[in-house]
């Protein structure tokens, strides 16, 4: 989370054997706080706090760490309560954006960020912000605007670049989502995602060499990713690299046993060996993952009915794919 030096310092100091400013003091828990040492940082605010309880920074940063241990609730009336001290805050209104955001209450979150950006509009991180709101609220349009006021702002901001990406990805502006993608990774060149996000755009367009290479700079950036070595079992099993697309999904689960998706695409490539008793082996564990795994359930019983289990495979047929009813003048139709 942002936390811009708005912080309204007067000259009491927090209680303890020196004698420092409460703006010392602030400094002193800010760099406590960016080295990990939560605990020392949350002690200086709450100090700061007994010597100053309207104080705007304290407020707002101990709101952040009670966020970051879990009690979001807290932390929303800290920051809340920073805000009514200091009305335009924009640090504040971002962070409590970022809390709203990541406890779903996106209309919030939206509303915060926008404030946020209201007072400061060169404020690019709100702005880059504000587009994750307003993605999740597929509000797509919007989102981009947002993203791109934030690259205009910041040219050098990797993370708009790649969000933006994202967006163009999925309305299928293919090159456009590319050159996206390329940016976050010109700004930051071990962006992991946006490595993964390139790969699944050059594999939608044919492109796999190309998109193979990107998920293997994803992976050593980040050898731990399991999605990463799924998305490049399955640009592998795409040009027939059928033995090293079985490998990759088996590390995949290996990083990430409940990933559903890389269980069913190596039950997908296990049956493309022939290797059916393993390939409905590993849809089932799919399946047990996430019941609802359409695609899964469709697949296995497709496998099914290759090995004479008629009753089972056309129940999982029907339950991944729907009931196929024929019509002799309306020709097939899915249900």
């Amino acid at each position: 989370m942002s936390d811009n030096n708005q912080n309204g310092a007067g000259s009491t100091p927090p209680q303890g054997q020196q004698s420092i400013t409460i703006e010392e003091g602030l400094s002193i828990a800010s760099q406590l706080q960016a080295g990990g040492r939560l605990g020392e940082a949350e002690r200086i605010y709450r100090q700061i706090l007994q010597a100053d309880p309207t104080q705007p920074a304290a407020l707002q940063r101990l709101g952040v760490l009670a966020h970051l241990a879990g009690q979001s609730d807290v932390a929303i009336n800290l920051i809340q309560t920073a805000i009514a001290n200091l009305p335009d805050y924009y640090a504040a209104y971002n962070n409590l954006g970022n809390v709203y955001r990541e406890t779903d209450d996106l209309a919030a979150a939206v509303a915060s960020y926008q404030k946020a950006v209201e007072i400061k509009p060169d404020y690019f991180e709100a702005w880059n912000n504000l587009g994750l709101a307003l993605t999740l609220l597929g509000r797509q349009d919007e989102a981009a605007a947002a993203y791109r006021q934030a690259v205009s702002i910041q040219p050098d901001f990797a993370d708009p670049h790649n969000n933006l990406g994202n967006i163009l990805l999925q309305q299928r502006q293919y090159s456009e989502a590319e050159a996206c993608y390329l940016e976050a990774i010109n700004r930051r060149p071990d962006f992991v995602e946006a490595h993964c996000n390139l790969g699944a755009v050059l594999k939608l367009q044919g492109r796999l060499e190309e998109a193979i290479n990107s998920f293997r700079k994803a992976i050593a950036i980040h050898p731990e990713l399991a999605d990463s070595h799924n998305k490049l079992g399955v640009a592998l099993q795409k040009m027939g690299r059928l033995d090293e697309a079985e490998a990759s999904y088996r590390q995949a689960i290996t990083l990430q046993p409940g990933l559903a998706a890389a269980h069913s695409n190596l039950a997908n490539a296990l049956e493309q060996l022939g290797r059916l008793e393993e390939a409905i082996a590993s849809y089932r564990r799919a399946l047990e993952i996430q019941p609802d795994y359409a695609e899964a359930a469709g697949s296995l019983g497709s496998v099914l009915l290759r090995l004479g289990k008629l009753a089972e495979g056309l129940a999982m047929e029907q339950e991944g794919f729907g009931v196929i009813r024929f019509d002799l003048e309306q020709g097939v139709s899915l249900h």
